[in-house]
C-alpha cells in the first residue's frame, strides 16, 4: 500500500509543477494548444501500443477482454441512466437548455488525459492493458449515445464526427496493438524501444497539462453554479461507490473490477467541451464542469485507489 501512496503523491506533485508553471507565466494557457495534441496524438498512442503489442496471449485472455468490454459498456449504460435520473428527476432540469450538458458531464470520464497515464503510474501495466479497452468504449459512448445525450430533448440522431473519433491515434494504436498481440508479431527492438520511450513521457506530460488547466480556471465563479456543484459532487463521490456495487457480482477478474472502479473516480471528459461546441451547446458550462471535477479528483482518485487496492489486490 505504501507503494501505491507514493505513486499517487508523485503523480500529483507533477500536476503541481504544471499548476505552478502556469501561475508564474512559464506555461500560459496557450501552451496546452500544443501540449494536448502531443499528448493525445503521439505519446498516449505510443504508451498503449507498447503495452498491448508486447503482451503474450495467455489462456483465457480473450475471454477477459470481451468481459472487460461488456463491463465498461454496462458502466456507461448505468451512468447515462443515473445521470438522467439525477438531472431530470432530482435536480428538476428537464426542459432546461443545459440539461444534456450536465448529463454528459456526469456519465463521461477523463480517461485520455488522466486515466491511462495515472493508471500506469499507480497500478502498472496489467491495469493499463484493460484501461485501454475502457478508452475504446468511452470513445464509442462520447460520439454515439453521448451525442444524443447532450442533445436531450431535441430531435437529433447523431454526429458525423464519430468515425473520425474512432479513427483517432489512440484507438488506432489500441487496435494495432491487439492485432500484433493476436498474431504474435514482435516489433523490431529498435522500433519498440523508440515507441516505449516516447510513451513514457505520457504520465508527466498529462499531469502538466492538467496542472495548466487548473491554473487557468476561475473556481470562484464556478462554485456559484449550484446545479454544477450538485452534479459534480454526486458524480465524484457516489459514482465509484455505485461502481463497486455494480461490478462485485460480475464474473470478471479482480483486475477488470479494479479498472472499472478506479475509472469511476476520474473527472468529466475534456472531450465534452468540443462536443458541446460542435452541437451548439454551453461550452463554458462544459469546461467549468471538467475543471471542477478535475479539482475534486485530487481527492477522489487517491481515496478510490486506496479502496480499490484493498478490495481487489
Amino acid at each position: 500500500m505504501e507503494v501505491v501512496i507514493n505513486n499517487i503523491a508523485a503523480v500529483f506533485l507533477i500536476m503541481g509543477v504544471g499548476f505552478a508553471a502556469n501561475k508564474t507565466g512559464m506555461l500560459p494557457e496557450e501552451a496546452n494548444k500544443y501540449l494536448s495534441p502531443l499528448l493525445m496524438k503521439i505519446t498516449t498512442p505510443c504508451l498503449i501500443l507498447a503495452n498491448i503489442a508486447t503482451r503474450e496471449v495467455e489462456e483465457g485472455m480473450w475471454g477477459d477482454i470481451f468481459k472487460a468490454l461488456g463491463c465498461f459498456a454496462l458502466y456507461f449504460v448505468v451512468f447515462c441512466f443515473l445521470g438522467w435520473v439525477l438531472c431530470t428527476k432530482i435536480m428538476k432540469l428537464d426542459g432546461h437548455e443545459d440539461c444534456g450538458v450536465y448529463m454528459m458531464l456526469f456519465a463521461s470520464i477523463n480517461n485520455g488525459f488522466i486515466g491511462l497515464p495515472i493508471t500506469l503510474a499507480i497500478f502498472g501495466e496489467d491495469a493499463l492493458f484493460y484501461m485501454a479497452f475502457f478508452q475504446i468504449v468511452l470513445v464509442l459512448y462520447l460520439f454515439g449515445p453521448g451525442i444524443l445525450q447532450i442533445n436531450y430533448g431535441e430531435k437529433k440522431t447523431g454526429n458525423t464526427s464519430m468515425l473520425k473519433a474512432i479513427l483517432s491515434p489512440v484507438i488506432i494504436a489500441a487496435l494495432l496493438g491487439v492485432l500484433l498481440m493476436a498474431l504474435g508479431i514482435e516489433m523490431p527492438e529498435m522500433i519498440h524501444k523508440s515507441i516505449e520511450t516516447i510513451g513514457s513521457a505520457t504520465t508527466p506530460l498529462s499531469m502538466i497539462v492538467i496542472g495548466i488547466q487548473l491554473g487557468t480556471s476561475d473556481f470562484k465563479r464556478i462554485v456559484k453554479n449550484k446545479n454544477l456543484m450538485i452534479e459534480s459532487i454526486v458524480k465524484m463521490i457516489f459514482t465509484p461507490l455505485i461502481t463497486i456495487l455494480l461490478v462485485n457480482w460480475l464474473p470478471i477478474s479482480n483486475t477488470i473490477k479494479l479498472v472499472a472502479v478506479f475509472g469511476a473516480a476520474f473527472p468529466s471528459a475534456v472531450a465534452v467541451t468540443p462536443i458541446a461546441q460542435t452541437e451548439g451547446k454551453n461550452t463554458l458550462l462544459s469546461a467549468e464542469g471538467v475543471a471542477l471535477t478535475t479539482l475534486m479528483s485530487l481527492v477522489t482518485i487517491p481515496v478510490t485507489a486506496y479502496i480499490a487496492t484493498m478490495l481487489y489486490l
